[in-house]
């Protein structure tokens, strides 16, 4: 059977295997299905050492192996990487191998020949497990984790902040898939530096496009995005590809994306839906192999609301949500935005890098910055361009912010906005998990497939501690109590 040729998938796949004639139909069968990285390893302990060397979201193990059994490499894949799905393939097709397999910590089990019909279903099973392990880790309240596996991924990006801290856990999360990002957040707070981290993390191949949409005709947008064929209208003299075609195999990141008109709307969502386009002038489709990543600053769900905006391209944007925290409610980094950005000013202005008063840090504390990060480095650039003393001119600060409306929050509404952006952080997060748990296109996961999946990811968090898992999930240990036998049944 051919199977048919998909987008591609940018999840590592580790297959140990000694028979490469099926090692090169399996990789040929995962290609066919969009997985393209697969690494391949023909010994156990090549396998091993390849799993210390890199993260793999899914391994493909045989157990007749030349130098280590397989039940031995499983039991060592199970006690090392505990949340690593290992599919076990051998040629035994007996009930006590499988049994095994399952004890020792399989995800699954199948038989050679391979039926290629329950192979494809048995990965994005064991995937969405993995992703929705990982994300419920990263987001769990009040057991965040915030080791970075990747720290350097993000340098660009300065922050000390707990809320930015978060963000950084969640885009290593998402980054391997495939699927589309919408990153949210006003004017100014670093959505696109966030799609490049997203970019470099992902391990795509191509490259990383940006393009604002913001003003684009329908006709522009397409010619843009899907480029054009000779012919297509006056003036096109010659065949043109588009920004998709660009990105092939890697990022197209589109900013301003709630600016887009009506039948723009429609070609981006079968681009999504369907990995095809049109080029300008053409009716023979063609296949796109890009990730597409989405900003906006507006409310895009409330122009959903309002008829402004497809309701089925939104969610097919939102299948993973990153919103930015503007910089008044992360103001602990303002000391390092300021010494970085009068350093790195001075530097482009060649002039020696000033002294900075300690006044300077309290004025831009008590200001609100509605034009966030954007805002203070014109802010900054202007009164280092000022300066020609030892120390920082904050005469042009100043003056700015004596035009500008200060805002200090008082009590009151800074505990209002602390309780709108956890309440806003759990509606995110159920967001998430509901996609997640969707396992078919268009089956919407029931409340007891929720609720049972959350239940043993916390009691697996806590090594099957009840009363340590009603901490996590905010209920006593009477009601975990009450819903365990009730899943029991």
């Amino acid at each position: 059977m051919k199977s048919p040729k998909n987008p591609a998938i940018h999840v590592p796949i580790l297959l140990i295997d000694d028979d490469e004639l099926f090692v090169e139909y399996l990789k040929t069968l995962l290609e066919g299905f969009g997985y393209t990285t697969t690494d391949t390893a023909f010994t156990g302990q090549e396998g091993l050492i390849k799993a210390e060397m890199r993260e793999y979201a899914l391994v493909l193990l045989d157990l007749m192996l030349p130098d280590i059994p397989g039940l031995k490499i499983l039991e060592t894949f199970h006690k090392k990487y505990p949340d690593l799905p290992v599919v076990v393939i051998t040629a035994k097709d007996r009930v006590e191998t499988a049994v095994e397999c399952m004890k020792q910590g399989a995800f699954d089990f199948l038989t050679k020949p391979l039926q290629e019909a329950r192979l494809l279903p048995i990965l994005q099973h064991a995937l969405t497990i993995r992703t929705l392990r990982d994300t419920v880790t990263h987001l769990q309240s009040g057991v965040m984790i915030w080791q970075l596996r990747n720290p350097e991924a993000f340098q660009e990006i300065i922050t000390q902040s707990e809320l930015m801290r978060e963000v950084f856990s969640y885009v290593e999360a998402i980054a391997p898939s495939s699927k589309a990002v919408l990153i949210t957040g006003e004017s100014g707070t670093g959505k696109e530096l966030i799609a490049r981290t997203l970019h470099r993390l992902s391990g795509r191949k191509g490259k990383f496009i940006s393009v604002n949409i913001a003003g684009l005709d329908d006709t522009l947008f397409s010619d843009t995005l899907f480029g054009h064929v000779k012919g297509a209208y006056t003036g096109a003299n010659t065949d043109r590809n588009g920004l998709v075609q660009e990105a092939a195999d890697g990022t197209l990141f589109l900013d301003e994306i709630g600016d887009m008109e009506p039948f723009s709307q429609v070609k981006l969502l079968r681009l999504l839906q369907e990995g095809e386009y049109y080029r300008l002038g053409s009716d023979i489709p063609q296949k796109s192999t890009a990730r597409i990543l989405a900003a906006t600053n507006t409310d895009l769900y409330g122009k959903v609301r309002d008829g402004k905006f497809r309701a089925d391209l939104y969610y097919r944007l939102v299948a993973h949500r990153i919103e930015l925290p503007p910089l008044r409610d992360r103001k602990e980094d303002i000391p390092l935005l300021v010494d970085t950005i009068v350093k790195r000013s001075a530097m482009e202005l060649q002039k020696p890098t000033p002294s900075i008063p300690k006044e300077v840090y309290t004025l831009l504390a008590g200001y609100s910055f509605p034009g966030n990060i954007r805002e203070l480095q014109s802010l900054l650039y202007d009164a280092v361009s000022c300066t020609e003393e030892a120390a920082l001119n904050i005469k042009p600060i100043l003056s700015y912010l004596q035009n500008q409306p200060l805002s200090v929050d008082g009590a009151q509404e800074q505990n209002a906005k602390v309780q709108k952006r956890e309440q806003q952080k759990k509606e995110n997060f159920l967001e998430k998990l509901l996609f997640l748990l969707s396992k078919e296109e268009g089956k919407f996961p029931t409340l007891n497939e929720v609720e049972e999946t959350l239940v043993k990811h916390a009691l697996t968090l806590t090594h099957g501690n009840q009363s340590a898992a009603a901490k996590l999930l905010g209920v006593s240990q009477s009601t975990l109590s009450r819903w365990t036998k009730r899943l029991a049944k």
